[in-house]
């Protein structure tokens, strides 16, 4: 069973899906979305989340592993 701070986690994570949509929403149109600004700054969003997720993840397969090797429970 997931300790606090993944439910904590997963709690975030459905509230900013949820809440996105709507937040877009109000913002005003100010110019294309589609410039090459807008387009670099999509990719270094999503490749900043991408290492992160990526990196956490790593963080927690090495704990579970050492844990496994020590001999202990989680």
């Amino acid at each position: 069973m997931p300790g606090p701070a993944a439910r904590a986690t997963a709690l975030l994570w459905a509230l900013l899906l949820s809440l996105t949509p709507a937040a877009a929403a109000w913002a005003r149109p100010v110019g294309s979305a589609d410039g090459p600004a807008d387009v670099a700054l999509a990719v270094g969003l999503t490749t900043a989340a991408a290492l992160a997720t990526g990196l956490w993840l790593r963080s927690r397969y090495r704990r579970d592993a050492e844990a496994e090797a020590d001999g202990g429970d989680r």
